[in-house]
């Protein structure tokens, strides 16, 4: 598991002077910063950007301002958001429960119903198999009324909301439908205590009635629009091989291939690799998704294995600067981490253990870069955890050339001060002592 920081940034339009949204308010049980999640459908596809990072003070108040060309999704813990250019909202958002979210200005009609938005990774309606019930019939009927619940409550805010709003909520309805109906067929959503005749007897009978309910409801759903909604975006491979119009059909497939592009390129950080991608986001057609691909890629050709590292200067734990060229002549094993990390912190044993099986090699130097803000809370988790050896922490917007989108997170920099490996290995991959040694 990996903590993002950053997501990309909506849609590229032309540029405006007004086109901004402004929160202001307190957030409860985040760590020391926070971001208002891009969630649209160009949310991986483009490189990350800083510009919606909220860093709160200790009470939790804050404000952020941001540049906003077109109306969208957003994301705040686990709120969704959907803000306009111009808006300017009062917010109290609970990591722990959205439904306590409280919204004031322009927009909190809007945002206001958003509190109750199912969680489709928990199977939308499904809400993780609390609705299952002892019969298939039983658990359709119990979704069906979900839905019809939610449509109503939609229907109550008609008024006091855009007409695209109301289009994109209401295909949000179906599309959540849609994905209870293909959640019920997993094992861990079906009821629990039921003998196995039975069992069988129901998941024959739900699959049956699901598949059916399922196909009634995509029929005439191939709508490229909606690629904004995140549950949309869950069905589009199966929905993009329905009857629809040619355009919206490859819109969708692009917006998948740009998407498995994304995804392969990630993985690669030698610039020579990544030239060959060039012809294949060509075959691209939306051209927006093209671009955004294009972008990336750019980004990720302009630093990358076999370049010199970038310097920078960072805190060791006695308050000393210290810059990263001070280990050149070295093989440099960068672990990057924040005390507000959960998988990172599960890391540190194997951190240490892997550093004290180095102990007596010169020739490789271990360092731990923290990203946190708060430094007495960094350098009192260290002292702690009794820990020794280079622990440095930076402030991350000046580590913006490696392009720290999410951690855990290591970097792997050999003796003639170059990259080797701008997405490492974690210290607990078992073939890191073997790449570790081709290096010395």
């Amino acid at each position: 598991m990996m903590v993002f920081l950053l997501l990309g940034s909506s849609q590229p339009m032309a540029q405006s002077k007004t086109a901004f949204v402004q929160l202001t308010g307190i957030i409860k049980g985040f760590n020391n910063q926070a971001e208002v999640e891009d969630m649209s459908e160009y949310q991986y596809l483009l490189p990350p950007t800083a510009d919606r990072v909220i860093i709160p003070d200790t009470a939790g108040h804050f404000k952020i301002r941001f540049r906003l060309l077109s109306p969208g999704y957003f994301r705040l813990g686990r709120n969704i958001l959907y803000l306009s250019p111009g808006d300017n909202l009062q917010v109290f958002i609970d990591k722990a429960d959205p439904r306590k979210a409280i919204f004031k200005g322009s927009g909190e009609i809007a945002n206001s119903y958003l509190r109750f938005t199912p969680f489709p990774k928990g199977g939308s309606y499904m809400e993780a198999g609390s609705k299952a019930q002892r019969t298939a019939e039983g658990t359709i009927d119990v979704l069906l009324a979900a839905a019809s619940s939610r449509t109503k409550q939609l229907d109550s805010i008609r008024s006091e909301v855009t007409p695209e709003f109301f289009r994109l909520e209401t295909a949000r309805i179906k599309a959540d439908l849609i994905n209870s109906f293909h959640a019920g067929n997993i094992s861990f959503y079906r009821p629990r205590k039921m003998a196995q005749d039975s069992l069988d007897r129901y998941t024959k009978i739900y699959a049956q009635k699901s598949e059916s309910m399922s196909k009634a409801y995509s029929n005439g759903f191939v709508d490229a629009s909606l690629l904004k909604l995140v549950v949309y975006r869950d069905l589009v491979e199966e929905l993009s091989q329905l009857p629809g119009s040619k355009k919206d059909i490859q819109q969708m497939r692009d917006w998948i291939k740009a998407t498995d592009l994304i995804d392969e390129m990630k993985k690669i950080s030698d610039k020579k690799l990544l030239t060959v991608f060039k012809a294949r986001v060509d075959s691209i057609q939306t051209l927006s998704y093209k671009n955004a691909v294009l972008t990336n890629l750019k980004s990720q050709l302009q630093f990358g294995k076999g370049d010199k590292a970038v310097d920078f200067m960072a805190i060791d734990n006695t308050g000393k600067l210290v810059a990263l060229s001070s280990l050149k002549g070295k093989i440099i094993y960068i672990d990057l981490w924040a005390t507000w990390c959960g998988p990172c912190m599960a890391e540190m044993p194997h951190y240490d253990s892997l550093k004290a099986s180095y102990a007596s090699n010169p020739n490789i130097v271990f360092l731990s870069l923290s990203i946190d803000d708060d430094i007495p809370g960094w350098k009192s988790n260290i002292a702690k955890r009794n820990v020794t050896g280079y622990q440095w922490v930076i402030n991350r917007a000046k580590l913006s050339a490696y392009n720290i989108v999410g951690i855990p997170r290591t970097l792997l920099i050999d003796k003639n001060f170059t990259i080797q490996d701008m997405n490492g290995p974690l210290p607990s991959n078992k073939s890191l002592p073997a790449i570790l040694g081709k290096l010395e």
